[in-house]
């Protein structure tokens, strides 16, 4: 249930802050690897974690971002997708190489960027193949985009590298420029929407832009005030079918969260992590759903992986700058 997700949630979240609070200052980055553990249902060893996030320092260059905050989120990363994941170091380090050598600019976003790829590299692709087609897609990003387009895209570049689509940028547009019609306001987080829901293989634009305005009208009804920064989680609910979203869980465990003491002031995340629960929640029981609804929350999954991974850049790079990381 998710009420037991929340329970876990701060049960972890307690132990992480008392083991981590001289490490990482700032509640979103822990609030974002407890979710990794919550959500791939593994038992924290906070021990562990930390001796992982030191093997990562001390393999990482001088002025690397590994050397602050973004260890951290990367050992929880690898710890909760690996059962050997100090193997998986050396893999990390190497695709960040190969990111570099595609002209991808050194820092968080391509490492997280590399993260995406070596949780996946069980696909039938080569590396070399999918950062190849990243660096196209971002390209195609900037040539739409320029202004918008920057490093923080480079982890929903990769992720769209898995999507056989041939025509994923034209794609993304017609999403961006419909939703815009539709009082969605133009910016970062409407084309990162653009993005996620061109991650649907099965539902055609015009039911994809409908469901999203739907779900942006739940948010208002249900007292979220649909901001630009929710776009993201609005596409997740978005990609499910309509009647598998239930605007009354998701608010409750919203609530829920807010009455925690750890995170009544971080009630923009507490929206993200709600929705993340929920469509994990409906991912464990999908040997319940037909075929359609099964590839559909494979869908969201991803979905889900790029909202989560999102989240991480976008807190350890603010965290990195005021603490000197770079490379």
């Amino acid at each position: 249930m998710n009420k037991d997700k929340i329970t876990s949630y701060a049960q972890i979240y307690e132990v992480l802050k008392d083991e981590m609070k001289w490490k990482v200052p700032d509640k979103r980055i822990l609030m974002t690897i407890t979710s990794l553990y919550v959500m791939n249902n593994k038992k924290l060893n906070p021990e562990q974690l930390l001796q992982l996030a030191d093997k990562i320092k001390s393999r990482a260059s001088l002025f690397s971002s590994m050397r602050s905050y973004s260890r951290f989120t990367t050992a929880a990363m690898l710890y909760v997708n690996f059962e050997n994941p100090q193997k998986e170091i050396s893999t990390l380090f190497s695709l960040y190489g190969q990111f570099k050598k595609a002209k991808f600019k050194s820092g968080v976003y391509t490492y997280i960027a590399a993260s995406i790829l070596l949780t996946n590299k069980d696909k039938e692709l080569q590396s070399d193949q999918i950062i190849a087609k990243a660096k196209d897609i971002y390209e195609g990003m900037k040539s739409e985009h320029i202004f918008l387009t920057g490093t923080s895209d480079y982890p929903l570049a990769a992720l769209l590298a898995f999507e056989e689509q041939s025509d994923i940028i034209q794609h993304i547009e017609k999403f961006y420029d419909e939703l815009a019609k539709n009082g969605f306001r133009k910016g970062n987080d409407l084309q990162f929407l653009s993005h996620i829901l061109s991650l649907s293989k099965e539902a055609n634009v015009q039911d994809l832009i409908s469901r999203s305005i739907r779900v942006s009208d739940d948010f208002k009804a249900y007292g979220m005030k649909p901001k630009s920064k929710y776009y993201p989680v609005i596409g997740m609910l978005a990609l499910l079918p309509q009647k598998d979203v239930n605007m009354n869980e998701i608010s409750a465990m919203y609530e829920q969260l807010n009455e925690e003491k750890h995170f009544k002031w971080q009630k923009d995340l507490n929206v993200t992590m709600a929705v993340s629960f929920y469509v994990n929640e409906k991912s464990e029981h999908s040997g319940l759903a037909d075929a359609s609804i099964r590839t559909t929350l494979e869908m969201i999954l991803q979905a889900q992986q790029a909202v989560m991974i999102s989240t991480i850049a976008a807190t350890t790079a603010a965290a990195n700058s005021n603490n000197g990381g770079g490379n």
